[in-house]
């Protein structure tokens, strides 16, 4: 139960701190860039990772990174690096489809 109210916590976390991504990028008069800016940062904060030192338990991707790479002297940030690279790379992908899609419909 105690992991479901943590997995809330950052839910509510990630999703207050996307709300503020939000608005800082209102400004951006490029979509497209405004839109990639946006879903990077949902990705970034919201994709979990399973932390090496506790079999089972998970935490968002960039937490475990900075913590296998700055905290622990014989951590590997590198799985949870390769993961955020590979979900953003999607995102990038996701997202140049559907500008192509759009561009081919008008």
């Amino acid at each position: 139960m105690e992991e479901i109210y943590g997995w809330a916590v950052v839910a509510v976390a990630g999703l207050g701190a996307l709300a503020g991504i939000f608005i800082l990028t209102r400004a951006i008069s490029a979509p497209w860039l405004r839109t990639l800016l946006r879903c990077l940062a949902a990705v970034w904060l919201l994709l979990p990772w399973q932390i090496e030192v506790v079999e089972g338990k998970y935490a968002p991707a960039f937490i475990v990174a900075l913590f296998e790479g700055l905290l622990r002297n014989d951590g590997n940030p590198r799985p949870a690096l390769i993961a955020l690279a590979s979900a953003s790379l999607v995102v990038v992908v996701v997202l140049l489809v559907a500008a192509a899609i759009r561009r081919v419909r008008h």
